[in-house]
C-alpha cells in the first residue's frame, strides 16, 4: 500500500526570527503506525494535535504512516527498539512507559476515559436497569488485545473477553459479550462508519463509565528531543489558548458530546491503577470534568 506522506512546516527557525528556513528540510522525521481502515476518523484530530503542538514549538517535521498496522503491544516495542516508528498515541499506562518518552498531557482531555458500551438494540431495556457496579458486574464486556482498559475493568470486578476489535462487533452482535466500551469519541464514529453493515448494534443510551484515562504521545526512546518539543509545543497550545480552540471547534470532539448527551447518563466510576506518578500530577486543567449527572460505584 502507498505511504501517505504529509510535510507540515512552520515559518521561520526556532530561535532565529525573520530567518526562513528551506522547505525541503525538517527539525524532525515522525513515523507513526500504518492507520487501519476505517480509524483515519480517530487519527485526525491526534494528528491535528500533533500538528498544533509541532507549530506552537516552532518546530518543522515530516510525518508519515510505516508500512503495516499494529497492535498496540507491537507497536510499544517497536518504539523501544527505534527501528520502525518514533511516535504513538495510545492509552496512559505506567506499565508501558519504561524506556520511552512520553508526553504527560491528554490528547484528548481524558474523554478515552468515558466510556460509552456498543451494545444490541434490543437489550437497552436490560441496560435501562442497571443502576451501580454490582449490576454491571452480572454483565460481560469485551475490550481489544493488550488494551490497559480491560485490566482497569478487571481490577473492579467486571468479566470481560478480549478479542481484536472486529471480532468484538461480531460477539456483541451475536450475544457472546453483553456490551462493548468505547471511549466516548470512538463510540459514535465507528457505529456511524460500519453503517448498514451492523444495523443490531447502537450505542446504549444512559450508562457512563468513568476512569481516569486518556491518549498520550509516545515518543521513541532514541528521540527525546521530539517528545521535548511536543511537550513544549503542548504546552504553549494551552497557555495561548489554540488548544482549546480546536477542542471546542473539531467536530470529532464536539458532535460526540452532543451525540453522548451525557446530562441523561448515570456514572459509574472505577479506579486506574496503572496511572504513572508522572500521569497522576498531570495538572486539573488538561481534563475535561463531568459532575452533571448522578454518580453510583
Amino acid at each position: 500500500m502507498q505511504r501517505r506522506t504529509f510535510v507540515l512546516a512552520a515559518l521561520g527557525m526556532a530561535g532565529m526570527p525573520g530567518r526562513p528556513r528551506p522547505m525541503s528540510t525538517a527539525d524532525f522525521e515522525i513515523v507513526h503506525p500504518r492507520i487501519r481502515t476505517g480509524g483515519e476518523v480517530h487519527a485526525a484530530f491526534a494528528l491535528a494535535v500533533l500538528d498544533l503542538a509541532m507549530k506552537t514549538a516552532n518546530a518543522t517535521y515530516r510525518i508519515r504512516e510505516a508500512d503495516v498496522a499494529m497492535e498496540r503491544g507491537r507497536a510499544l516495542a517497536e518504539l523501544a527498539d527505534g527501528s520502525s516508528i518514533n511516535l504513538l498515541w495510545t492509552s496512559m499506562d505506567s506499565r508501558a512507559e519504561h524506556g520511552l518518552n512520553v508526553v504527560h498531557i491528554p490528547v484528548n482531555r481524558g474523554l478515552i476515559g468515558y466510556r460509552l458500551f456498543v451494545i444490541r438494540k434490543d437489550r437497552q431495556a436490560e441496560f435501562d436497569r442497571v443502576q451501580n457496579l454490582a449490576d454491571l458486574q452480572r454483565l460481560t464486556a469485551g475490550q481489544g488485545l493488550g488494551w490497559v482498559d480491560t485490566d482497569i475493568l478487571r481490577d473492579a470486578g467486571l468479566k470481560v473477553e478480549t478479542s481484536s476489535t472486529d471480532t468484538l462487533l461480531a460477539m456483541t452482535r451475536a450475544g457472546r459479550i453483553d456490551y462493548y466500551p468505547r471511549g466516548l469519541i470512538e463510540a459514535f464514529p465507528e457505529m456511524e462508519a460500519r453503517g448498514e453493515s451492523g444495523p443490531e448494534l447502537t450505542v446504549e443510551k444512559r450508562l457512563l463509565l468513568k476512569y481516569r484515562s486518556d491518549f498520550l504521545f509516545y515518543v521513541g526512546r532514541r528521540d527525546p528531543a521530539l517528545a521535548s518539543t511536543i511537550e513544549r509545543g503542548f504546552a504553549g497550545a494551552y497557555k495561548n489558548g489554540s488548544y482549546m480552540r480546536l477542542f471546542n471547534s473539531h467536530p470529532y470532539i464536539q458532535n460526540a458530546l452532543a451525540q453522548a448527551d451525557l446530562r441523561e447518563r448515570r456514572v459509574i466510576e472505577l479506579d486506574n491503577r496503572y496511572l504513572s506518578a508522572a500521569d497522576r500530577k498531570i495538572p486539573a486543567e488538561y481534563w475535561m470534568e463531568w459532575p452533571a449527572a448522578p454518580r453510583s460505584r
